[in-house]
């Protein structure tokens, strides 16, 4: 079925937070990210997904990998994807230091089925570019705004996690 897709990254003009850790069980982070996925972008536990998991318990330190990813969906267009891979060392002695970096990406996903004869016409795809263009374009910018926000509170809260001073996190 075609489909007329916008897609925005949220973290424009970088498009990733990168956050580098060195310490004592850098395994907790990931026991933490569902949790904190769920309450920050305030979805249920359907809507957060690991997508990958690695754990390499045959070497020392124990080499580790997951990535996450949430779905937030806002109205019938819009649906924030937020991606959090995580990867890392961890000794099988929790006193000794490890170290892992996080990278947290996120998309604004707008999309507008053609399933129907009329959604294919020229008419109706001028209708949906002015209304997209005119009303619905305030809207999807303060969806970019609110995913920006919420890409920032999750990575204050992995900093709090890690026992890393927090930076100023820019509003």
């Amino acid at each position: 079925m075609p489909t007329w897709i916008l897609e925005d990254d949220c973290l424009t003009p970088d498009r990733v937070i990168k956050i580098e850790f060195k310490g004592l069980n850098p395994f907790r982070l990931y026991h933490a990210m569902p949790g904190f996925l769920r309450a920050i972008f305030d979805v249920r536990g359907k809507d957060v997904y690991e997508k990958d998991f690695r754990w390499d318990f045959t070497s020392e330190p124990r080499w580790f990998f997951s990535k996450f990813i949430v779905r937030k969906g806002y109205d019938i267009w819009s649906t924030i994807w937020a991606e959090v891979t995580m990867q890392g060392t961890q000794p099988s002695d929790p006193n000794k230091e490890g170290e892992m970096f996080v990278l947290i990406t996120g998309k604004l996903l707008t999309r507008s089925p053609e399933n129907t004869i009329w959604s294919r016409t020229g008419l109706y795809k001028s209708l949906r570019w002015l209304y997209f263009r005119t009303l619905y374009n305030d809207v999807r910018r303060n969806y970019l705004e609110e995913c920006r926000i919420k890409l920032n509170d999750l990575k204050l809260a992995i900093e709090r996690t890690l026992g890393i001073a927090p930076e100023a996190v820019m509003r």
